[in-house]
């Protein structure tokens, strides 16, 4: 009789597991159509967003921003702004015709320093003397 019991315990258990995973479906999807999961009102909040961009964008036409440019770069707009700024200016100082700065952190006497403790080097080394050894 005990094993009885507990062979009809234990099914019990297991049906009403069985019965409370199965799959429940609730009257709110958390997560819309753009894949993003949210709370009921961030959930309108998007869907009111996502529907004025739509209207937005139909009114412009033509007039929208491509965020990958003709160099290949993804950028917002601001960067974008500074980046044709660059080549701008990058175009107008290489078209001048002046051969471009050039610095190398060694010198010939195998020290490795900044400009500044470079150029006190060189006016130094022009006084080199050596000892004589007696």
């Amino acid at each position: 009789m005990k094993t009885n019991t507990k062979l009809l315990l234990y099914t019990l258990s297991a049906v009403a597991l069985f019965s409370l995973a199965g799959n429940a479906q609730a009257q709110y999807n958390a997560v819309g159509d753009d894949g993003i999961a949210a709370s009921p009102k961030l959930r309108q909040a998007l869907n009111e967003r996502k529907a004025a961009g739509s209207s937005a964008s139909s009114s412009a036409g033509s007039a929208s921003y491509q965020a990958v440019g003709g160099d290949g770069i993804a950028a917002s707009p601001k960067l974008r702004q500074m980046l044709a700024e660059r080549a701008a200016s990058a175009s107008v100082s290489s078209s001048g015709g002046s051969q471009p700065a050039s610095y190398t952190a060694v010198g010939s006497d195998g020290i490795a320093a900044s400009p500044k403790l470079r150029q006190a080097l060189n006016e130094r080394s022009s006084g080199f003397q050596v000892a004589p050894v007696k």
